[in-house]
């Protein structure tokens, strides 16, 4: 499905964006539409201090280009950091060569290689990569795609039906499949530059890409949102913003000479710059599809030192490992975060991978990570100086400064109790929402990207999540966060998980939910669920409807699913009181 045609250069003459782009994300900006332009009045006088993100995996490759780079060990395929630097520069040039430099790019695959290689390949043609949810309905494909209008979608071959239906609404000028360990039309794509050689020699082809630095401002990915219904917002950072997020991951993440990273979070979504923080330390990185009992023998073969699990794998990633009987020592660091998690999965962690340090970060797609919870104080924690930090996302990261602010903008007392909005400030923030001007100036507003976190925080700095303003439950005119009922069930020895949500109710308004997976073998009933939590919150804040699932429904990002979890059903236990 490789096809070549007109190539469109912006309104103003220029080649670098589509007609209209720099209109549709900053609609106030130059009326020519001319991205060069705006660039460059952005960087005048600006030494930027970052390198172009395409380089992050290159410069490993020229003194260590047989270091393996990249591991994909479900599917038997593998790249050195000098393969890896040589098919991102070919592909690079196909991109620039077929459709011209800074035109939109979309791919719809799960977690592979080739995805990195058009991360890399995007950050050194200029153009803005539209990774897509894989996990949307064919008509929310068409509606995103729509959306990014991109010249070229890049497939995984698994998704050959939904393309076929896609190919008939979406105008885009090339459609290319590929398929990890076997020749496809990405195989071929590299061909035409590298020539009839292997694809990591001299290149058939000579392609000027645009100058690295002048890239670095400009839109670079669209990440979804995680939205749950419909089509959610895409966060549009440049490669100046995603580079401060790997920063701030490095600056928490202390990565060693040893290390082999796991990557488990799909690339869809922000987390890409923790891979590209392992391979610009010259680091080895194992791509992965979340499956636990597959992971536990990933993790021995390939010796993984560390990984970053959202709050619903962390618990079947370590019930995999008790199911299979092994330790794991290679482990040395487990990062967590994406929703609150209870202090005795916290512990059971600690307990089950012995010796490796604890960190959790909280962050958004619009800003990558903005707090980091330490190893040293998850050790104290754990140890009984200061327990209660274990409820807590941590402090600011390195490059960012996270504050806890009311509704007219300044901070809230920090003593614990008085609740504000999460917000960050620095250079990870967005550049905006793609097409959304009006909700792109409503979450960022004096610098500050507001997060819709409620939460509070202590003299020393400390960010405690009580819960999504979005989320509150109000029964009875009591106002309840789910999170803090969440955190108090997790504790439960008989309970694997736990979601709670709104259910409406004609005499209260709403009634708290609790959806529960029990432990394997447990015989819990929904009376001992609301009296566990009646002896910890009170009467009020414990679940009235219980119900018991063999699974939460989860979002396409790992997280919670709230809005199928909130869905009638499951056990009434009685009016609040």
């Amino acid at each position: 499905m490789l096809g070549r045609g007109q190539l469109r250069g912006c309104e103003s003459g220029g080649s670098l964006h589509a007609p209209g782009e720099y209109q549709l994300l900053f609609p106030n900006r130059c009326p020519a539409g001319c991205a060069e332009r705006e660039v460059r009045a952005t960087q005048r006088g600006k030494n930027t201090g970052l390198i172009n993100i395409a380089e992050l995996g290159s410069k490993t490759a020229r003194y260590a280009p047989h270091a393996p780079a990249l591991i994909d060990a479900q599917r038997g395929t593998a790249r050195t950091f000098g393969q890896l630097a040589r098919r991102v520069d070919v592909l690079a040039m196909c991109l620039v060569n077929m459709f011209g430099p800074g035109q939109r790019v979309a791919v719809l695959s799960p977690n592979c290689i080739e995805m990195v290689e058009l991360y890399l390949a995007c950050a050194a043609s200029g153009s803005l990569l539209f990774p897509m949810n894989w996990r949307f309905s064919v008509a929310q494909l068409a509606q995103a795609l729509q959306d990014a209008d991109p010249v070229v979608v890049f497939y995984d071959k698994s998704y050959e039906p939904a393309i076929k239906e896609l190919t008939s609404v979406i105008p885009a000028r090339a459609w290319v499949s590929w398929e990890s360990g076997h020749d496809s039309e990405y195989e071929e794509l590299l061909r035409r530059v590298a020539g009839p050689g292997p694809i990591d020699g001299p290149p058939h082809v000579s392609t000027v890409l645009p100058d690295p630095q002048s890239l670095l401002h400009q839109p670079f990915l669209a990440v979804s949102t995680g939205g749950t219904t419909g089509i959610p917002k895409s966060a549009v950072h440049s490669q100046h913003s995603y580079a401060a997020c790997a920063l701030n991951y490095l600056g928490a993440a202390r990565v060693a000479q040893t290390d082999v990273y796991l990557m488990l979070g799909q690339l869809f979504h922000v987390v890409g710059y923790m891979p590209l923080a392992y391979l610009a330390a010259g680091r080895p990185v194992v791509i992965a599809n979340f499956n636990a009992a597959e992971l536990v023998d990933i993790i021995g073969q390939e010796r993984v030192s560390g990984f970053f699990a959202v709050a619903t794998m962390l618990p079947q990633l370590m019930g995999a490992v008790r199911s299979a009987g092994v330790g794991l020592p290679s482990i040395r660091q487990v990062e967590y975060g994406g929703a609150p998690m209870g202090e005795a999965v916290i512990r059971e962690a600690a307990e089950l991978f012995v010796g490796a340090d604890l960190i959790q970060a909280w962050g958004m797609s619009e800003l990558g990570p903005g707090t980091y919870l330490g190893p040293e104080d998850h050790r104290k924690a754990l140890a009984g100086d200061h327990p209660h930090r274990l409820r807590s996302c941590g402090r600011s990261a390195l490059l960012s400064t996270v504050a806890v602010l009311d509704e007219s903008g300044r901070p809230v007392p920090q003593d614990t109790t008085t609740v504000g909005e999460i917000c960050h400030r620095g250079p990870g923030n967005m550049l905006g929402y793609w097409n959304m001007p009006e909700e792109t100036a409503e979450l960022l507003r004096d610098g500050w990207v507001h997060s819709g976190d409620v939460g509070t925080w202590d003299a020393d700095g400390y960010v405690y999540v009580v819960d999504r303003l979005k989320s509150m439950i109000i029964c009875g005119g009591e106002n309840i966060f789910p999170a803090e009922v969440e955190r108090a069930l997790s504790d439960h020895p008989e309970i694997a998980e736990v979601a709670v949500v709104s259910a409406p109710d004609p005499t209260w308004g709403e009634l708290v939910k609790a959806m529960v997976v029990r432990r394997q073998g447990s015989s819990l009933d929904a009376a001992a669920v609301t009296a566990f939590a009646e002896d910890r919150l009170g009467s009020y804040k414990k679940p009235r409807i219980v119900e018991f699932v063999d699974a939460l429904p989860i979002t396409p990002t790992g997280k919670v699913d709230r809005r199928a979890a909130a869905s009638p059903a499951g056990a009434g236990m009685g009016s609040p009181s």
